[in-house]
């Protein structure tokens, strides 16, 4: 929580001008669809916020949080990004038989990786992007260290059909850490520009593991540019299926350094 409010007085503290020819902020958050867009080159780029998931289960409630979930992005190059994770989590798991609450917090695994932008949109076809990253379990507290080393791998893609309407979808595989097993990944979202500084934006997203049971989830939410480089964002979402969570609620904001 105080990396968030330290990041919150920094930037309300930095006085922006408007400026001509500075790029969209385009961001990655709020929704599960990572964007086919990289930052600017030599851009440094902080997202970050915070979530809570609810789920109840025969055997117990389990809430968590991610008080903090952070991602830095910089545009190493004019088509590539460099990207930096780190969470701070937390959980609440209260037995149903028992009704024992057990309270756990500290960071998660650290989270590297890296975007790369593969095409342009042309017509029909899509603008591509790769990304490709790793959690390092030994970095974690012990509560949340995985088994394994998380990976990921995705193909983003984007689509404009006009000024205020974008659609954007996901394709990919991640290994969780927990088992050696993958799970493979979708993802698609809807943006909507309601103003020129309110959007919205609807999407469905999920997880087929190989082994194991199919989550499927949708959400919703809302963003709003403050400032040309600083963006607010509010979204929500719930489970599907019986094996999905069963709700989750983030806000969160997004800032960018000039260059």
């Amino acid at each position: 929580m105080r990396t968030i409010w330290i990041l919150v007085l920094v930037t309300l503290s930095v006085v922006v001008y408007a400026q001509d020819g500075v790029p969209e902020l385009i961001t990655d958050r709020p929704d599960q669809t990572e964007s086919s867009s990289v930052v600017p080159l030599n851009s440094l780029q902080i997202e970050t916020g915070f979530v809570r998931e609810n789920n109840k289960t025969d055997d117990a409630r389990l809430i968590s949080f991610a008080y903090n979930t952070t991602l830095l992005r910089f545009g190493l190059f004019n088509n590539f990004e460099l990207r930096l994770g780190i969470d701070y989590l937390g959980e609440d798991v209260l037995a149903n038989d028992t009704g024992v609450s057990d309270i756990y917090s500290g960071f998660g695994p650290l989270y590297t990786g890296f975007k790369v932008k593969i095409a342009e949109e042309d017509g029909w076809r899509p603008e591509v992007a790769f990304l490709g990253g790793l959690a390092l379990p030994f970095t974690a507290n012990k509560d949340f260290k995985t088994d394994y080393s998380a990976l990921s791998s995705r193909f983003s893609f984007g689509h404009s059909f006009s000024e205020r309407i974008s659609l954007g979808y996901n394709i990919g595989v991640e290994w969780d850490g927990e088992t050696p097993v993958p799970g493979y990944i979708y993802s698609a979202a809807l943006g909507v520009g309601l103003t020129e500084k309110l959007g919205v934006f609807l999407e469905g997203f999920g997880l087929i593991p190989e082994e194991g049971g199919v989550e499927h989830l949708c959400d919703a939410g809302f963003t709003f540019l403050v400032l040309q480089n600083f963006q607010l964002d509010v979204s929500g979402g719930i489970g599907i299926n019986e094996n999905a969570i069963d709700n989750f609620f983030s806000f969160g904001f997004s800032y960018r350094f000039f260059k």
